[in-house]
């Protein structure tokens, strides 16, 4: 399994009268080809800890290691906590486009681990990421 580990510490930035931060990352590319579809390996990516409400933001690339052009047919996720954007054009090979995605942490406390699946045109098995998160309760306010 791929691990990707996210530094987010220095990363934050707090929206104006609101519990709710936003934590914003990027630096990943993921490589789809058949041969890697073909390997059912899966990518982690290790958010580390983050306090209950705290949202983030991933951004990474899609690269297309693969000799004929990717569309990304589908992207599913396992928890309506996790929402995700990318390019729609066709990746040519050897090229890459933008994609990120969002985990909202609300409610939630624990080790987390959330689920997207990206279903292209390159093979039937779906490119996997596991995003992993360890959310804390905030402390109380005085």
């Amino acid at each position: 399994m791929k691990r990707i580990v996210v530094a987010i510490a220095a990363l934050m930035a707090v929206s104006c009268g609101s519990r709710q931060t936003t934590v914003t990352a990027s630096g990943a590319v993921f490589e789809i080809s058949p041969e890697i579809l073909a390997s059912r390996a899966d990518t982690l990516v290790d958010i580390g800890r983050m306090t209950a409400g705290e949202v983030v933001k991933y951004d990474a690339r899609i690269r297309n290691t693969g000799p004929e052009p990717l569309v990304i047919k589908r992207i599913d996720t396992s928890c309506g906590c996790t929402s995700v954007e990318y390019d729609k054009e066709p990746i040519p090979p050897g090229g890459d486009a933008a994609f990120s995605f969002r985990f909202d942490s609300r409610g939630m406390w624990g080790t987390q681990h959330k689920l997207v699946e990206i279903e292209t045109s390159a093979a039937a098995q779906r490119y996997r990421i596991t995003v992993q998160a360890e959310v804390e309760q905030p402390e109380e306010e005085i």
